[in-house]
């Protein structure tokens, strides 16, 4: 029951701080000094603060990986609504992919539409132009995360990826770092209300440049950014050491 009240209260201190300090910190950086690329640090300052006060630990692997110029896409497996928030915290400043019904969330919307987000609709005839979109967003200054699987895993086993992020990496040519998150649905499950203290671990992964995959076919790309995320994961590892055992023996 505790763990119930605490992921409540979570939520609540999460959607609350950006919809308050939030939208002033919009209209300050946005509106009056025209930084819109820059309003999402806000996040990190009031996530930084919450995460602390809920017990919650970032180990961050990989650091040196990490672009000094943005404009790129982070690409990372998804099992929690805690990933975004992540990110913000272990890598950068970002904005996202999300699906379109967010937006009709009332002051919530407003506030995902003002810091730059991308709604994805089911009607994929609505998701026509979305590259040219992403592009602008880059040449503006910002990054962008992607959860390529669509939707949450339950039990933190990755998903098959859809084409979407990769199909307009191909057309418009754009970096893509990739990023294992681990132990983020042990903290705040997609199964239950329940939040708990403890440790996330994130590997961030070598950048990948579009002239490292010019010559790649849509899906081999897709497959290879999956595989690498993937193979960092706990159950993948373990999957790698019997196969390593079973070949020494």
């Amino acid at each position: 029951m505790i763990r119930f009240f605490f992921a409540i209260l979570y939520y609540i201190i999460v959607f609350a701080g950006m919809c308050t300090i939030g939208m002033v910190y919009i209209v300050y950086k946005g509106f009056i000094r025209k930084q819109w690329n820059e309003v999402t640090w806000i996040c990190i300052f009031h996530l930084s603060i919450v995460h602390k006060l809920f017990g919650i630990r970032l180990k961050v692997e990989g650091k040196e990986n990490i672009p000094a110029q943005k404009g790129y896409v982070m690409v990372a497996n998804h099992t929690s609504f805690m990933d975004i928030c992540v990110l913000w915290l272990s890598v950068a400043t970002t904005v996202f992919v999300a699906k379109a019904s967010l937006w009709k969330a009332p002051v919530f919307g407003w506030v995902l539409n003002a810091i730059g987000c991308i709604p994805v609709h089911k009607d994929p005839r609505k998701n026509a132009g979305m590259g040219k979109l992403v592009k602008k967003r880059f040449e503006k200054g910002y990054n962008l995360a992607v959860f390529p699987e669509g939707h949450r895993s339950a039990d933190g086993h990755m998903l098959k990826f859809q084409n979407g992020i990769f199909r307009m990496a191909k057309e418009h040519h754009f970096p893509i770092l990739p990023i294992t998150l681990i132990g983020v649905n042990e903290r705040l499950p997609k199964t239950k209300w329940a939040i708990y203290p403890g440790e996330i671990k994130v590997v961030i992964h070598p950048l990948i440049k579009p002239e490292d995959y010019a010559d790649k076919p849509m899906a081999d790309l897709r497959d290879e950014v999956h595989d690498l995320i993937e193979s960092a994961l706990p159950y993948k590892k373990a999957e790698a050491a019997a196969d390593a055992a079973h070949k020494e023996a």
